[in-house]
């Protein structure tokens, strides 16, 4: 028989679907039990450290599983509060445009950055924003947009960092981080990354355009006393009381999303420090923040009203990155999207 009709033969292609289907089977299987086996591997720079990383199991009865994987507890252990929501309930976004010089390969560079605050309600089964979402799984958050653009002389970044912090009490520190995502764009092609906490551990999902790093999926343990960075911004500004209990703080600190990219690390928790102390910036009372990670020669001291809107007045880091506060609105921004609302940017101090 020739070749050609061999391969189109009735029963060739009849024993080609068994064979498909035998090999199918156990993969449908692995998905519709949950069962697909982790694997262990050693992290690039984690010298020797290892994460549990799934398999790629994308059938739908896999989705939507976040939220009881990152296994918050049933309830919180207390409200935001009346004072809280005074503020926050207002159906309006906090905006503050901020001075910014920050470092790009070894360079300083002027660059735009904004910080958006505003409350919105997500579904705790996937912490996706859920408008409709009701009862239990309905969690309110207070959710923080870090924009930061800039150029490197030909080509402009394009940054955006989200945080998700519940507003309620659910884990030790108040506003521990539900998600935080990062975007990064430039000409050369853009990066995804993002990071669902749980209680001692954290699911990090990095896409990448550079071959080295492709797609991955880690569950990276850590232990004891920990906080993420990147939710700093909105943990010191104390909305709820003060940070852990008004006293200096000690443990691991998972970095932030962008200057880890930057470094082209792997998101790793780091021992550091977060100290504390009440002074005066322009004659009003502050309380300056500073931390420090004791391995990597790297500190950064945030500065933040004592009262009032209790807003980040900026933040300066020993890689020579200064950022000062320059133009504050509350506005529902969302509204705001015809060509003549272009003024508002002005008022903001944008371009």
């Amino acid at each position: 028989m020739p070749l050609f009709s061999l391969f189109h033969s009735k029963w060739t292609r009849r024993l080609l679907s068994l064979g498909s289907l035998l090999v199918l089977l156990p993969m449908l299987w692995a998905c519709r039990t949950g069962n697909t086996a982790p694997l262990n591997h050693p992290i690039p720079g984690s010298q020797g450290g290892k994460a549990s990383v799934g398999a790629s199991c994308l059938c739908p009865t896999q989705q939507g599983s976040v939220g009881q994987w990152t296994s918050w507890p049933s309830q919180a252990k207390a409200g935001a509060g009346k004072a809280f929501w005074t503020t926050w309930g207002d159906g309006r976004a906090e905006m503050n445009s901020y001075n910014a010089k920050i470092e790009r390969y070894g360079q300083s560079r002027t660059a735009e950055l904004v910080l958006i605050y505003v409350t919105e309600p997500m579904n705790r089964q996937t912490w996706i924003k859920d408008d409709a979402v009701s009862g239990k799984d309905r969690i309110s958050t207070l959710k923080l947009n870090i924009s930061l653009k800039f150029k490197t002389g030909l080509y402009p970044y394009s940054v955006m960092t989200s945080v998700f912090s519940p507003v309620d009490h659910w884990r030790k520190e108040r506003f521990s981080p539900a998600k935080m995502t990062l975007s990064a764009q430039d000409w050369c092609g853009h990066v995804f990354a993002s990071v669902w906490p749980s209680q001692q551990s954290y699911l990090h999902q990095l896409n990448s355009y550079f071959s080295s790093e492709g797609e991955k999926r880690s569950i990276v343990p850590v232990h004891g006393e920990h906080l993420y960075e990147d939710a700093l911004l909105i943990q010191l500004r104390e909305l709820s009381g003060a940070f852990n209990g008004g006293k200096n703080w000690k443990g691991k600190v998972i970095p932030s999303l962008w200057r880890n990219r930057k470094k082209h690390r792997s998101l790793l928790p780091q021992d550091a420090t977060l100290t504390r102390k009440a002074t005066t910036q322009d004659g009003k009372k502050v309380h300056q923040f500073t931390l420090t990670y004791t391995r990597r020669n790297f500190t950064q001291t945030y500065t933040v009203e004592a009262g009032g809107a209790q807003r980040m007045l900026g933040w300066i880091n020993s890689d020579g990155e200064v950022l000062s506060l320059n133009k504050s609105l509350r506005l529902p921004y969302w509204n705001l999207s015809s060509p003549s609302d272009s003024s508002y940017r002005k008022k903001l101090g944008l371009q």
